[in-house]
């Protein structure tokens, strides 16, 4: 038996990398027609100074989604959970503060609004997730009523390790 589960998730959404690499591409492009080849970039060309800020700060988003994380671990104690760089420690949750622990499919853009931190509804509760590609995820109902959604890209992995960890703790996983 599997003593813990651990996963370290990355920021996999194309269409934002996708995004923040052709801004990246463009403003290196006009950095290099201004400042190297002195041509003006467009008709009504930005100061050198303007484009260099703008190529750093889409420099350091992309440096920002590099850097996002979803670290997840999972054993007979309890869930820990830390999403990178939004959390600066690890947050635990354990066994005995929960009602209910079972895995689930959802829908991120629907029932969260996207991802990352998310607020949903009373209904759906709060959610972590870091890839539109991941549709599973553990939901957990918190004895006083609340819910958190962590999502997985091992869906299959965490439901077996599940089965092991209630097996053998005896506790109350559905």
């Amino acid at each position: 038996m599997e003593h813990e589960f651990n996963e370290v998730q990355r920021f996999r959404i194309w269409w934002a990398w996708l995004g923040v690499a052709a801004l990246n591409i463009l403003f290196l492009y006009a950095i290099v027609q201004q400042l190297v080849l002195g041509k003006p970039f467009g008709e009504k060309p930005a100061p050198d100074f303007v484009l260099i800020l703008i190529e750093l700060l889409l420099l350091a988003l992309l440096y920002f989604l590099v850097s996002i994380r979803l670290y997840t671990k999972i054993n007979a104690a309890g869930i820990s959970y830390r999403f990178h760089p939004f959390h600066r420690r690890e947050r635990f949750i354990s066994w005995n503060e929960l009602s209910e622990a079972y895995m689930r499919p959802y829908n991120s853009l629907l029932e969260y609004g996207g991802w990352g931190i998310r607020v949903g509804s009373p209904k759906t509760g709060n959610a972590i997730n870091t890839s539109q590609s991941a549709n599973r995820g553990l939901q957990l109902r918190f004895r006083e009523g609340r819910l958190l959604l962590i999502g997985t890209a091992k869906p299959d992995e965490l439901e077996r390790f599940l089965e092991q960890i209630n097996t053998a703790a005896k506790l109350k996983i559905s």
